[in-house]
């Protein structure tokens, strides 16, 4: 049942006063005199009575309703005042209604030094002020909630922090759209993130030194034999100009084989801010040339059944979710001691996506944990394998950075006419990131 308003109470209760009272004020002075002078007077103080009886009716119930709605305010007020999230509120003006005490206590500033969009933006994002008032700008439209991203805020005493803010229309007030934005301080979460990337990028560069000094080994004992052979021969005057020539040349082309291994680390470890086109079977390549030696000595088989596809996206990124995919299953081969150790590939495009399954025959996860693999610092290995970050690494560069999806699920299959089982990760890339 639609509940009646308290404007429809108050007319009601004014229409029956008014009734009843010029309905029985009228009978009631006839009933004291018929005299016309008398009849005028009192009928003017009967109107008098009349409005000020009225006045104050109406005064007091105006005020009952608005008492109602400032505690309504008032409520409203302290309600967002104790929310632990950031809230702002302004209209498409570009006034800023309110901010609660969370929003004045983490940024620094109080209401009336951000009371307008301008203020605000002015200070909180410098000199990105300009880009932002276009994004609040295009919120004045929305018709649901929407997740407008992260915002890297400049509060009052210079420190930076990171909001996520959530917008929503809030009605119309005063004729003007108004919007309430709840924001999420993730800065911890961020701070957390990135001290997990350097760890994980700390663990990369150990493996990629360990795979230099083990790939450089045997060319530089190469180049000191043939140095120590023509300083000996050049002191016994045995020496000849073709034998200069030709171990001139063998130096050469070892240092050379040398500066190329440096530059596919570097470019490894080099930041990507754009995407390219690459093409994922040289990506597979140039990771077994970061960690191959290592998967080689632990009788490691890769069966690649890799396409030839090029995607436009992040080769460095691939690259370290490969590493970290592979590192996590021959963790498993060695801490479970498989002696036929397996790693598959595969490769197959659907709807304008690529999807890329890596499989191991290790034994498979756990069911009760195999939905906390991708938590940070989350690991069933001993002290002496993982730390927990490789695979939360995996799912973050893959859903964050690369927009695209990760999963892992248990599988038993047959190879060989012999029966495996083991995990199987599922990435799923679109094949042009916009």
């Amino acid at each position: 049942m639609k509940k009646v308003s308290s404007a429809f109470y108050i007319s009601a209760i004014y229409f029956t006063l008014s009734f009843f009272w010029i309905l029985f004020s009228d009978k009631a002075i006839l009933l004291f005199t018929q005299e016309h002078e008398l009849l005028t007077f009192f009928q003017t103080i009967k109107g008098w009575f009349f409005i000020s009886a009225t006045s104050l009716f109406l005064y007091f119930f105006i005020t009952k309703e608005f008492k109602k709605e400032e505690d309504l305010k008032e409520y409203f007020k302290k309600s967002i005042d104790n929310l632990a999230s950031p809230i702002i509120i302004f209209n498409e003006n570009g006034e800023v209604l309110t901010v609660n005490k969370t929003f004045e206590k983490l940024s620094g500033y109080k209401y009336k030094e951000i009371d307008t969009i301008d203020k605000w933006t002015k200070k909180a994002y410098d000199k990105n002020a300009s880009n932002q008032k276009n994004i609040i700008d295009n919120l004045y439209t929305i018709d649901t909630i929407i997740d407008n991203g992260i915002s890297y805020i400049k509060t009052k005493s210079g420190k930076t922090i990171i909001w996520n803010f959530y917008s929503a229309p809030f009605g119309i007030r005063n004729k003007k759209r108004t919007i309430i934005a709840n924001a999420v301080d993730i800065t911890e979460v961020k701070e957390k993130e990135k001290m997990i990337m350097q760890q994980s990028k700390m663990a990369a560069m150990g493996e990629v030194l360990e795979n230099i000094a083990h790939q450089w080994r045997q060319p530089l004992s190469n180049i000191s034999t043939i140095s120590t052979t023509i300083n000996l021969k050049y002191e016994m005057n045995t020496l000849d100009n073709k034998e200069i020539n030709d171990s001139m040349k063998i130096i050469n082309d070892t240092v050379q084989y040398l500066s190329k291994t440096i530059d596919d680390f570097r470019n490894f470890f080099k930041p990507s801010n754009e995407k390219t086109y690459f093409n994922i079977q040289d990506t597979f390549e140039k990771t077994l040339l970061v960690i191959g030696n290592k998967f080689k000595n632990e009788n490691i088989e890769f069966i690649n059944k890799i396409d030839n596809i090029k995607i436009l996206n992040d080769n460095n990124a691939l690259m370290q979710v490969f590493i970290n995919l592979f590192n996590n299953s021959k963790d498993a081969f060695i801490e479970r001691n498989i002696t036929n150790r397996l790693l598959f590939l595969k490769t197959n495009i659907k709807n304008d996506e690529i999807i890329l399954e890596i499989k191991d025959n290790a034994g498979g996860i756990e069911k009760n944990i195999i939905d906390k693999i991708f938590e940070p610092y989350f690991t069933t290995k001993s002290n002496s394998f993982g730390t927990g970050i490789g695979l939360y690494m995996c799912q973050e560069i893959v859903t964050k950075h690369m927009n695209g999806k990760i999963s892992v699920e248990n599988v038993n299959y047959t190879y060989n006419e012999k029966k495996e089982k083991g995990t199987n990760f599922i990435i799923t890339l679109p094949l042009k990131t916009k």
